[in-house]
């Protein structure tokens, strides 16, 4: 979570208070409170502390967005002097930008982290290690012996390299990108990790991603703020992540404060978090000790809730419209899905896309394709909702043609055997493998003199001829047994009459796509019409 300039250190406010507003107000609780110093003074007062290793450092933890676990501990710079008392770092650190004491602060933090860092306790094998960040300014980064202060912090520590992560902005390495990526693969090639900070504030982060030795990317909190409020906040949100995922890099987001930002950075799959909602700055764990859980992850992580602003994968198509129905964001997917520019739709109104008014609510619609041809959607319309009303609405939709489609077929096919079943000039009987009809056509019911209803309560025993029941359960027996998969006999059904009738049937048994027994099907034709085959 920023806390300052661009400078390395900071203090994890998240507040707009800025520092001459600290010492005014400091001042007047007390009366004679700190006085505000001129830059002269704080520069000179500031290298004493830095001579006689007077700046402390402070931590706030980074947690797993999934588990609350702590993995990271970002170092962030104190200066208590004892005339000016707690000096914020928004004061000391643009002094120390301008004045070229920031090498000698950063070195100073670098130090004192690794030496720190080193007597926390790890967590168990197969765990993530606890990582400690440390920020990193442009002239540090472009010091001709960063590399080395890098080595011999972690040398005099006794730290792993892999247990340290350097973290940099835009803004130290867009002026020489060249030697900023050379310095980082130096120290890259020992170990140490990078986390470009601050991201979605700067105009070329996305080619940094790629031309960086990155292992993490820390989505800046002006981005985090409203993520789950707005969609078109969540949507850039979303689209970082994976831009950052599909690059093999990790995700933090800075500045998180609410449980609901939390819970939908999980949705977009963001892997860690920093901010107020876990902790403020504080100090680390005692030497030989642990980092503990800073808050339960059931704040946050409730699988059966759905996330504030429910976005889902790529493939489905995700629309924004404007409180007045206006499209102002369509997904990538819209190419794919509808077969034309994901622009096409926007400034248009949203009805013109769904092809009807959908005010909220889950939907299926059928869309136009640009081919001419149709789609059809399944999802949900949600308005989001302000403190002025309806800000926005949300479309978060899925293709299901195939699934439609399918769903035709199967009925066209289930018409058809119905039709081909029922209006068949021979009987048809389905049978369980217990005897119990299942399904008989009006053929089979005007033979035995019944109707189709009352034979739908009764077995093949109930209408066979008593002396022909004993053949019938054993031809059973086979069907069940799989040993035999259709008969042909001669027997003898009885009608409702009591009279007998003389019939021959072909029995088979049905199989299921699986392979597996589902019925047994039987054709009846009278004994006379048999003897003519």
């Amino acid at each position: 979570m920023p806390e300052s300039t661009n400078g390395p250190h900071r203090v994890g406010h998240p507040c707009s208070v800025t520092a001459e507003r600290v010492w005014v107000e400091a001042r007047s609780e007390g009366g004679a409170g700190p006085r505000r110093p001129c830059d002269a003074e704080l520069e000179s007062r500031l290298r004493s502390a830095l001579e006689a290793d007077r700046v402390t450092l402070a931590y706030q933890p980074v947690v797993d967005l999934s588990t609350g676990v702590v993995v990271a501990a970002e170092a962030l710079a104190r200066w208590h002097d004892d005339e000016l008392g707690d000096v914020p770092p928004d004061l000391f650190i643009p002094v120390a930008e301008h004045t070229g004491l920031i090498v000698d602060l950063g070195r100073s933090v670098l130090r004192r982290a690794c030496q720190e860092a080193a007597g926390w306790a790890q967590p168990a094998e197969g765990s993530r290690p606890v990582v400690v960040s440390v920020n990193v300014s442009p002239l540090q980064l472009r010091e001709s012996s960063f590399v080395r202060d890098v080595q011999n912090a972690l040398a005099d520590a006794g730290l792993p390299a892999s247990l340290l992560c350097l973290e940099v902005t835009e803004t130290a390495i867009v002026t020489d990108v060249d030697a900023a990526a050379s310095t980082m693969w130096a120290l890259r090639e020992l170990g140490v990790q990078f986390a470009l900070d601050d991201f979605g504030t700067g105009h070329s982060s996305l080619t940094l991603l790629r031309r960086l030795p990155l292992q993490l990317v820390k989505i800046d909190r002006s981005l985090i703020r409203r993520v789950a409020l707005v969609a078109s906040e969540a949507i850039l949100v979303q689209l970082i992540v994976d831009a950052a995922h599909t690059l093999g890099m990790r995700v933090c987001a800075e500045g998180i404060e609410e449980p609901g930002q939390a819970q939908q950075l999980v949705a977009l799959g963001g892997d860690s978090g920093q901010g107020w909602l876990f902790s403020r700055p504080g100090e680390p764990p005692a030497a030989g000790s642990a980092w503990s859980t800073p808050l339960a992850p059931a704040t946050w992580l409730q699988p059966s809730v759905a996330a504030p602003v429910p976005l889902r994968g790529s493939d489905d198509l995700v629309v924004v419209a404007d409180r007045l129905g206006i499209v102002t964001y369509v997904s990538a997917s819209y190419r794919r899905l509808l077969g034309g520019p994901p622009m096409a739709p926007v400034g248009h109104p949203l009805r013109e896309l769904l092809g009807v008014d959908v005010d909220e609510g889950p939907v299926t619609l059928e869309v136009l394709h640009h081919d001419g041809s149709t789609r059809w959607l399944r999802g949900v319309v949600q308005p989001m909702r302000g403190g002025a009303g309806v800000q926005e609405v949300l479309c978060v939709l899925t293709d299901i043609t195939a699934e439609v489609a399918q769903d035709r077929a199967l009925a066209d096919s289930e018409e058809l055997f119905r039709r081909a079943f029922s209006g068949a000039p021979i009987g048809i009987a389905l049978s369980d493998f217990d005897g119990r009809l299942l399904r008989v056509n009006a053929a089979l019911a005007d033979m035995l003199g019944q109707s189709v209803d009352d034979l739908l309560l009764l077995t093949v025993g109930d209408i066979t001829h008593p002396e022909d029941r004993h053949t019938d359960e054993i031809n059973l027996d086979e069907a069940r047994s799989g040993a035999v998969t259709g008969h042909r006999v001669r027997k003898r059904y009885v009608r409702a009459d009591g009279t007998a009738v003389p019939v021959e049937v072909h029995a088979a048994t049905v199989h299921t796509a699986d392979g597996e027994p589902y019925c047994i099907v039987a054709h009846v034709l009278p004994e006379q019409l048999a003897g003519r085959r």
